[in-house]
């Protein structure tokens, strides 16, 4: 199925250069950006996605659409936001809603979908887009992020997926089984629930090279604050027997403000 996407914002305002562009963090008052690529559902039917929204202060505000198996779902975003490098995009229309999560930035986006329908179900499956935002300030390439060396605390998202007619997912917020994370310019860590190791850092990864976390990856990236965070992706965090080497889901480690 084939859309167009007329959600009003200004060509100009998403205008960018003609010249090559490092992709950049997006910043919590990015102003207007948009998102739009391609969906595959986990019995590999494709469908597709776009998102016109506004940033500011870390939150999405705007209108979406998402298409998968025969169905699409276009409405406002309901619940939207930006966190350590990672986008949030809720839209509903009455009793359908859908999903979009992962990480993001000025050039792309590249995650998980979850959409609900009546007589249609719950579909999931991974996403895979572009992006434009308005007002680009270019990290120069090769910049890392500065190392957070404060306390960070350390918590993902739970969630309870409904799957019965009308259930809706329940997302609760859960503390990570680290607790909490500080990390020296010297190459150690210390966890909140217990023991230090050692990392090591290349570019904005981190690999826990010892200690009660050995073999875990995190990357350095801004929060919505603009502060550097710690993030934990589920994905990069399996032992090869599937099991999470930190949490069932996404990890984020801020500083607690």
């Amino acid at each position: 199925m084939r859309y167009c996407l007329a959600f009003g914002l200004s060509v100009a305002a998403l205008a960018v250069s003609t010249a090559p562009l490092t992709a950049a963090p997006l910043t919590a008052d990015q102003g207007a950006v948009a998102f739009s690529g391609s969906l595959t559902d986990s019995g590999g039917r494709p469908g597709d996605f776009a998102v016109e929204a506004t940033l500011a202060k870390g939150d999405f505000t705007g209108r979406g659409r998402i298409t998968t198996s025969g169905y699409s779902v276009e409405g406002p975003i309901v619940r939207g936001y930006l966190e350590n490098g990672r986008c949030s995009i809720r839209i509903e229309n009455g009793r359908s809603r859908g999903e979009i999560s992962g990480t993001c930035d000025t050039d792309r986006i590249g995650g998980r979908f979850e959409t609900f329908h009546p007589g249609g179900g719950l579909l999931t499956g991974t996403v895979a887009g572009t992006a434009r935002a308005a007002g680009v300030e270019d990290r120069p390439a090769g910049q890392d992020i500065p190392l957070p060396t404060a306390k960070l605390t350390c918590a993902y998202q739970d969630r309870k997926i409904g799957v019965g007619l009308g259930e809706t997912t329940q997302y609760s917020l859960a503390y990570s089984n680290m607790v909490s994370l500080t990390l020296t310019a010297s190459g150690t860590y210390a966890v909140g629930s217990g023991g230090t190791g050692q990392f090591a850092r290349s570019g904005n990864k981190l690999t826990l090279t010892s200690g009660p976390y050995e073999g875990a990856v995190g990357t350095v990236e801004l929060d919505r604050s603009g502060e550097p965070a710690v993030l934990f992706l589920r994905e990069e965090n399996e032992t090869p027997a599937g099991v999470h080497r930190v949490d069932p889901y996404t990890t984020r480690c801020t500083r607690a403000r």
